[in-house]
């Protein structure tokens, strides 16, 4: 299961439009953007992921619960 978070850019700010003009560079923006929250995260230190991930399994078991129903059709 995919979540979709947006992004915009005020093009009207130039600071946002310098960034919204750096991100254009990077082929794959959703990963960028995703390892910059990693290092956001990190404070350039490692970072116990867990902690972030506690209820992974319980918020993904319907979604697992619906494919396996839908295997059986």
């Amino acid at each position: 299961m995919k979540k979709v978070k947006s992004v915009a850019f005020n093009v009207s700010d130039p600071i946002e439009y310098a960034l919204y003009n750096y991100a254009l560079g990077h082929s794959y923006f959703s990963t960028y953007v995703k390892r910059l929250i990693q290092r956001d995260m990190e404070h350039g230190q490692g970072v116990n992921l867990e902690k972030y991930m506690k209820g992974f399994e319980e918020y993904n078991k319907p979604a697992e619960a619906n494919n396996s129903d839908e295997d059986k059709k």
